[in-house]
């Protein structure tokens, strides 16, 4: 594992071999332009929005306390969690996919990091790479039922995670009342400017060190059910507020 800087921004290399080609000078121009559009468009949405936030003191207090955690995002909010996020000390961790690829650059646009890997391939020094970010009291962030679902459905990676770095996980989701919703497999959110952006947080969950194969499951719905009624209580607020109430 090596952690290695790049334009200022630091990625945790999870491993040195399959080094990428060199691309074509069209594709990296397009790709470098692609990218430019999609963070200058998020960047408008996030300023022309009115923000709301629901349990922000959770993630204010532990980070004034200079605690890490996980922030658990579903992938359907994988779009907007980087300008979010930035200016929080925050780790993604980042699949090593073609998509993985893209996602990379734009987290790193705001001023984040990445662990590259995943539960299934790389697994192993990811999870060094996390316990090694933990240790320095920094956050991380995890999209526990991607990169290929099935959506909303937390998977092992996240409980393995927090139990081997001793850190909570702290549910985070996001909604605006003026957004496109993709007809993909995680119903993706993608805000639009003017609108109202509701950001909610749930209460961290602790999960211990040592776990049997029963606890584990049990951890990992109890994880599941937090995240869905922290996405629950967001969506809620976003109606309200479309149907003109106050929240």
């Amino acid at each position: 594992m090596n952690e290695t800087a790049k334009d200022g921004q630091t990625t945790v290399e999870t491993s040195d071999a399959d080094i990428e080609e060199q691309k074509p000078l069209g594709k990296r121009i397009l790709e470098v332009v692609g990218i430019f559009l999609i963070t200058m468009f998020q960047r408008f949405t996030l300023l022309t929005s009115r923000k709301v936030y629901l349990g922000k003191d959770v993630v204010t207090s532990l980070i004034k306390e200079n605690k890490p955690f996980i922030f658990g995002i579903w992938h359907c909010n994988v779009y907007m969690s980087p300008i979010l996020y930035r200016g929080m000390d925050v780790y993604v961790l980042i699949s090593k996919s073609k998509d993985g690829d893209l996602i990379d650059r734009v987290v790193k646009s705001f001023g984040n990091r990445s662990i590259r890997g995943s539960t299934s391939r790389g697994g192993t020094s990811a999870l060094k790479a996390m316990i090694r970010v933990a240790r320095q009291n920094s956050r991380l962030a995890f999209t526990p039922d991607g990169p290929r679902g099935p959506a909303f459905k937390v998977q092992q990676g996240i409980i393995a995670a927090a139990s081997a770095c001793g850190i909570p996980i702290v549910p985070a989701h996001y909604e605006s009342t003026r957004q496109k919703v993709a007809k993909s497999w995680d119903s993706h959110r993608v805000p639009m400017p003017f609108g109202t952006l509701i950001n909610s947080f749930g209460e961290p969950i602790h999960i211990p060190r040592e776990l049997d194969e029963d606890q584990f499951e049990e951890y990992r719905a109890l994880v599941e059910m937090k995240l869905l009624e922290n996405q629950k209580r967001c969506e809620e607020a976003r109606d309200r507020l479309l149907r003109g109430e106050k929240i």
